[in-house]
């Protein structure tokens, strides 16, 4: 598979791991369904202006766990904006939706893949669709 279909893959696999997590419907030892698709040096821009590195979400994802049982995380409309032998930038729409809420986001990944072929994300830009 090569890396841009791998990337959009990637961001479907990390909504449905989220959308488990939020609403807990996988075992709280599955972390690594979440984080392990990051890479350690991930840094995340939210959507709220806020800088985020892999440390900060390790520490807040155990206390979102089954917080939002009807949560569920949709992307589409996916962009290619670069890609490289080890690297791509995926654009996309994501819907996030839980019980009476929704929200819309845009957003910029980048995507990387080590030695030995693994892809994690390595940055993250979200911003609100209003």
């Amino acid at each position: 598979m090569d890396i841009t279909k791998s990337a959009q893959q990637q961001v479907h696999d990390f909504n449905e791991a989220i959308t488990a997590w939020f609403r807990g419907e996988t075992a709280k030892e599955n972390s690594n369904e979440v984080l392990g698709r990051l890479h350690q040096e991930f840094v995340m821009v939210a959507p709220d202006g806020s800088v985020k590195t892999y440390s900060d979400l390790a520490t807040w994802l155990p206390t979102v766990y089954g917080v939002k049982p009807g949560f569920q995380a949709v992307a589409d409309e996916f962009i290619v904006s670069f890609s490289a032998d080890n690297l791509v930038i995926i654009v996309y729409h994501e819907m996030q939706k839980s019980s009476s809420v929704i929200n819309n986001r845009r957003s910029s990944a980048l995507f990387i893949t080590d030695e030995d072929g693994k892809i994690t994300w390595r940055h993250l830009q979200e911003t609100w669709i209003i």
